[in-house]
């Protein structure tokens, strides 16, 4: 997926402003600190009592938010509102995180508190989800992996620096990370567009399969997660630090090597990595002494969040080609990996509360897991699967549209915007499908048809068909 094709320099596709680059790693910053350590609370015997409930909480609550996000959806025009409507998100978010953090006396009291802010970051995080999935729908496909792989080492060195800060400033900072994630994304509504070759295809067999690897692998995932989470406050933020540090390792040389090495499809590749890596740790994980359990969950965990950036970079492609709503394509998937972990996890606390694994995962479950991983990768989503999902169909013969139109901007001096409306008028869609696809209201759409008919001098569609169509047949 991620190709390089700028004069054959590695470094070249980091010339668009880099800073943008961090902007998803401050929402997953978040989301490892809010999960995978007590940095928001701040009582380590309210936290131990509820361990179990706050981090199932966390992730139904998304789930649930996402889900009635997608029926919200249907009647408004949400993403055309998203510059106000992301701003209220991550601000919510942000807020919630503070009512999560507070130490108050009563413990039912802050129990419903934290509830309530747990809900409240459910809400925020919902809408920050689609909204950066409706960037990636029509980022430039090397560019939205430079964004993916970056983010995931930062998430990771942040999540490192905040834990060691003291308490109170851990959690400012932890309540900001939304707001940076949000501004950093309305600041990059400029980057690279996609240059595929549009098709209507839409791979509904291909889809199905992707759909069974997007709940078998948040299942057992949330297996080990369950296992992963010592009744004390202090057992728990030792493992999961050092969790936290393998994966930082690990993405660190990802990302390194995405920069680095030239034509190499990422997809693909981080597809290789994920049933290796969990099935080496669910092997191990019942033989590992205490001390170095941690490895064996960190290597399941990198399989995991391996696979959750493939699938991030499987969506935008999957909206962009068959033109499907960004809201149900991200809102579906990230439900999806939010129940199937919810329920992995459920079913592995409930393990452990019945007293069928108190020290370690039982050996038979884990060999369960490993069989079922690699079953999934043999014969129902295999690596050819992945390759036909990510192939990019073009006819030999004719020019290649996104040429076409990158020759007209050029040569009229069209923003990136206007030279997206243009390929869409081109292909003589309307103004309300114009609209659905870009993400913009129906007035937005007028606007930027208003100034590409001045710029480009015409006054009449026909006219600037004519132009499309003699701009085409320069280019044969």
């Amino acid at each position: 997926m991620i190709e390089i094709t700028q004069h054959g320099n590695p470094l070249a596709r980091l010339s668009v402003k880099p800073w943008r680059l961090f902007g998803f790693g401050y929402y997953q910053a978040w989301i490892y600190l809010a999960v995978l350590s007590t940095v928001l609370f701040a009582d380590p015997d309210f936290f131990s009592t509820h361990l179990q409930f706050t981090r199932q909480f966390f992730s139904l609550s998304v789930a649930v938010c996402l889900f009635c996000l997608i029926f919200v959806s249907q009647k408004l025009d949400i993403l055309s509102k998203r510059h106000y409507l992301l701003v209220m998100a991550a601000s919510l978010t942000a807020m919630g995180t503070m009512l999560i953090s507070l130490p108050l006396q009563d413990s039912g009291v802050q129990f419903a508190v934290a509830v309530v802010g747990m809900a409240m970051t459910g809400i925020g995080n919902s809408f920050l989800i689609v909204t950066w999935g409706a960037l990636w729908s029509r980022m430039d496909t090397d560019r939205m992996g430079l964004h993916l792989v970056v983010s995931n080492a930062f998430a990771g060195c942040l999540y490192l620096v905040v834990t060691v800060l003291p308490d109170f400033l851990a959690v400012i900072v932890t309540a900001a990370l939304p707001l940076c994630s949000a501004f950093t994304l309305l600041a990059s509504e400029d980057e690279p567009l996609r240059q595929q070759e549009d098709t209507s295809a839409k791979p509904k067999r291909l889809l199905w399969k992707a759909i069974v690897a997007m709940a078998v692998i948040p299942f057992v995932f949330g297996i080990a997660r369950a296992f992963s989470s010592p009744a004390e406050a202090s057992d728990f933020d030792e493992l999961q630090h050092s969790i936290v540090l393998g994966m930082t390792v690990f993405a660190l040389a990802v990302a390194v090597f995405v920069v680095l090495a030239p034509r190499q499809r990422t997809v693909v590749r981080l597809y290789r990595f994920v049933v290796p890596l969990m099935a080496a740790g669910f092997i191990a994980l019942p033989f590992a002494p205490n001390e170095y359990r941690w490895m064996a969950f960190s290597a399941i965990m990198c399989g995991f969040y391996s696979f959750e950036g493939l699938v991030w970079l499987l969506q935008p492609e999957y909206v962009f080609r068959t033109k499907t709503s960004t809201i149900k394509v991200f809102g579906w998937g990230r439900c999806l990996f939010h129940l199937f972990g919810f329920a992995g996890a459920t079913f592995g606390f409930f393990a452990i509360n019945q007293g069928m694994a108190s020290a370690s995962i039982p050996i038979s479950i884990c060999l369960v897991i490993v069989l079922v991983l690699i079953l999934l990768s043999t014969y129902v989503f295999t690596e050819h699967d992945l390759r036909l999902f990510i192939a990019k169909p073009k006819m030999a013969s004719e020019p290649d549209d996104a040429q076409v139109y990158r020759a007209i901007g050029a040569k009229y001096g069209l923003s990136g915007r206007e030279e997206e409306v243009l390929a869409m008028l081109g292909k003589g869609r309307s103004a309300p499908f114009i609209a659905d696809s870009l993400f913009i209201s129906k007035g937005t759409v007028k606007t930027h048809t208003r100034h590409i008919y001045d710029k480009m001098g015409v006054h009449s569609k026909q006219e600037l068909l004519d132009i499309i169509e003699n701009e085409g047949r320069e280019l044969r």
